[in-house]
């Protein structure tokens, strides 16, 4: 599950959908009870997304374990289990899994957001076995490689407040974050797209997750209070989540609660797969249909 939900308690209230989420605990008049109940509901839906794409969705680190075949420049190209990759941060390879040699420091190509070409001629330390790789070695050896990435799409929240002009934000979780790269901050009433300055350099993988200071290429328009979104999440994948959120609020009309009492009934509403959460769902998932991983 992830550790913060892809959408804030705040951001879904201010999404139109007609649902009362004020009395989620009944009985229970603190609206910070209600906000943590519905941020429970919201990280179930996206738990929900990451398992119908088979892989998270928000930027995480993922380790992988493959024997592979050098080609005949002595690259090692493997697939990688998670995507889009944003940045490779350790390689090792070996003859053996016991006797692995670790990159100092790893070069990836990486096409199509997973398939990963790495160079290792001349890039590491000393082979640790009999076997060489590198350019000129013999094409076709088996070599066994782990290696550790980024993956997925920067989805966390404010750490601290920010004021108009500022040059930087503090965010709880700085992972798939990129230098150059633009997010949204989606706080109700004053949403804007910020863009980290190229000049910003992530934190080392020994200090993530924590908060961390972002350095901004133009200072913000507004403020913004500490718990709202950063996001680099595609819109179609909060509104997923969003949807699955619905789903799960939605409860059958008991006799008292009937809204046509008098045996009347809405056509549209009749009709409509969505009076039982299931069209809502069918729709969460056509939303996330192009997320999901590739093998």
């Amino acid at each position: 599950m992830p550790a913060t939900p892809y959408v804030s308690a705040a951001a879904f209230r201010a999404h139109p959908t007609y649902l009362d989420t004020d009395g989620l605990i009944p009985g229970n008049p603190d609206m910070a009870a209600q906000d943590a109940e519905l941020t429970n509901l919201l990280l179930q839906a996206s738990a929900w997304a990451d398992n119908a794409c088979n892989q998270p969705l928000g930027a995480h680190v993922n380790s992988q374990f493959n024997r592979v075949r050098t080609d005949r420049s002595g690259m090692l190209r493997l697939h990688a289990d998670h995507g889009p990759v944003r940045a490779v941060t350790s390689v090792s390879y070996g003859w053996s899994p016991t006797s692995l040699t670790a990159l100092a420091s790893p070069q990836a190509w990486v096409e199509d957001g997973a398939n990963l070409v790495i160079g290792v001629g001349g890039a590491s330390t000393g082979w640790s076995g009999s076997l060489q790789v590198g350019f000129g070695a013999s094409p076709g050896s088996e070599t066994f490689v782990r290696v550790s990435y980024v993956a997925g799409y920067a989805a966390t929240q404010l750490a601290a407040d920010a004021q108009p002009g500022d040059t930087s934000i503090t965010v709880a979780d700085p992972t798939g974050i990129e230098p150059g790269g633009q997010y949204r901050i989606w706080e109700p009433g004053c949403e804007e797209t910020v863009t980290v300055s190229p000049l910003w350099a992530a934190p080392a993988s020994t200090e993530i997750p924590g908060p961390a200071s972002v350095l901004l290429a133009a200072p913000t328009l507004s403020a913004h209070e500490e718990g709202h979104d950063l996001s680099g999440l595609p819109a179609d994948v909060r509104l997923a989540v969003v949807q699955y959120t619905i789903s799960l609020l939605m409860r059958p009309d008991t006799s008292a609660e009937d809204e046509f009492p008098d045996g009347a009934n809405s056509s549209t509403r009749g009709r409509d797969s969505r009076r039982t959460g299931m069209g809502l769902v069918n729709e969460a998932r056509k939303n996330l249909r192009s997320y999901q991983r590739v093998r």
